[in-house]
């Protein structure tokens, strides 16, 4: 059999395997924890959140959010865990301040946020690694439970529950799961581009078509529970009711934040007049919503596939197989930059472990390359449907063609 690598350069060297723990992965779960999300902050010293948790969707209904707290200190949070909860509930409580006008259309968005919930909504923000504002972290990734641990697949989205919503409703937390489903499902696809990798790296055609088979199995669960979507969230319902909970403070001008959000206690909130307005407004935070583009999965498989997204109206430029064959060869020849400059700006959404599981996985990650090269358009036309190069470009093609599919599905959603 032909060597992909060395018929053209020795192998590279300096190759070191990639670990899904080493950036916060569960090989099990994907990027949801291992273990189920804290229920309750350890420390009685923050029973003030935990007391409006309990009760959460009462306050909001109540209008009790926008009520004043203590300024409660981070440094008493004693795991990876824990903040992660404290993050999520103050996501929670950040965006009911925001924008729970209790369905009065005369009550306008809150331009500020009170430092009861700033200054420690930024502590753990930045101890996890991104932005201080609702995401697929909070709402789908430590946002869910085990409804029975003894289930034959205890992590089926039949067997999940939300901990919290902003609606309290059965629309909003299928929302939730379906993303969090396809996350545990794809933990399986995610130990096989790493499995992928190692094959091309060791110029094994069967252990890269074995691990393509892997993630088209991982990336049709994940078209299966998409086409659930429906099931159980109403459109009217998540455009009504759930939405604007998720609305970021960036483009907002017409929701009543031209500016953004102001963090109290975070930035300098000194007293200001007419001289220093414009210095104030410098000072308000712009930051986008909740988004499906915010979770690494798609992102992983895009790297791993070399899919590509251009902005629209604009055509990529496809990569010569003589480019192909140098980034085979060459370590530090860099993977070519994301066309599309919004999903990389999305990584900022991201935990820091995940984001640079990306950056990462793209600067070492050959596998659409290996295939091309291995088996061209040309030989795919004349060779033998049982030649294992052949076999492994079909493997490869169905995994672009599933994930073709799922965008075209969450598109029509």
């Amino acid at each position: 059999m032909q060597s992909y690598y060395q018929s053209r350069s020795p192998k590279r060297s300096g190759y070191v395997p990639l670990s899904l723990e080493d950036y916060d992965i569960s090989p099990t779960n994907g990027f949801l924890p291992s273990e189920q999300p804290a229920r309750r902050l350890s420390d009685p010293y923050y029973e003030p959140w935990e007391q409006i948790m309990d009760r959460f969707n009462q306050y909001l209904l109540a209008h009790h959010i926008r009520r004043l707290m203590p300024v409660l200190d981070t440094s008493k949070l004693t795991s990876q865990a824990e903040y992660q909860r404290a993050f999520m509930i103050l996501s929670f409580m950040a965006h009911a301040f925001v924008w729970g006008r209790n369905g009065a259309a005369s009550e306008p968005a809150a331009e500020f946020l009170p430092a009861s919930i700033s200054i420690p909504w930024v502590a753990t923000a930045e101890y996890l690694q991104l932005n201080p504002v609702v995401c697929c972290a909070a709402v789908c990734h430590w946002n869910w439970q085990i409804l029975d641990p003894n289930a034959e697949d205890p992590m089926d989205i039949d067997n999940l529950g939300t901990l919290y919503t902003f609606s309290g409703s059965m629309d909003e937390s299928w929302f939730y799961l379906v993303t969090t489903a396809m996350e545990a499902k794809s933990a399986r696809g995610l130990n096989a581009i790493l499995d992928a990798i190692i094959g091309v790296e060791n110029d094994d055609i069967s252990r890269v078509t074995s691990a393509l088979n892997e993630i088209a199995h991982s990336l049709r669960d994940c078209n299966r529970l998409l086409e659930r979507m429906y099931e159980r969230c109403d459109p009217y319902v998540f455009y009504w009711k759930i939405r604007e909970f998720l609305a970021g403070w960036e483009n907002m001008a017409e929701a009543g934040l031209p500016y953004g959000v102001l963090y109290e206690g975070v930035d300098d909130t000194d007293t200001f007049s007419l001289d220093n307005w414009q210095s104030l407004i410098r000072r308000f935070r712009k930051y986008a919503g909740g988004s499906a583009a915010q979770t690494p999965l798609l992102q992983a498989f895009d790297i791993a596939l070399g899919i590509k997204h251009y902005p629209t109206g604009e055509k990529g430029l496809q990569s010569t197989v003589d480019d192909a064959r140098r980034r085979l060869q060459q370590r530090g020849v860099p993977e070519p930059p994301t066309a599309n400059s919004y999903l990389v700006r999305m990584r900022e959404y991201m935990p820091g472990g995940h984001r640079r599981f990306l950056e990462d996985l793209a600067s070492i990650c050959r596998i659409r390359e290996y295939v091309l090269l291995a088996c061209s358009d040309a030989f795919l036309q004349v060779g033998n449907e049982q030649e294992p190069r052949v076999i492994m470009r079909q493997s490869y093609n169905d995994c672009v063609d599933l994930m073709k599919s799922f965008r075209d599905k969450h598109i029509m959603i």
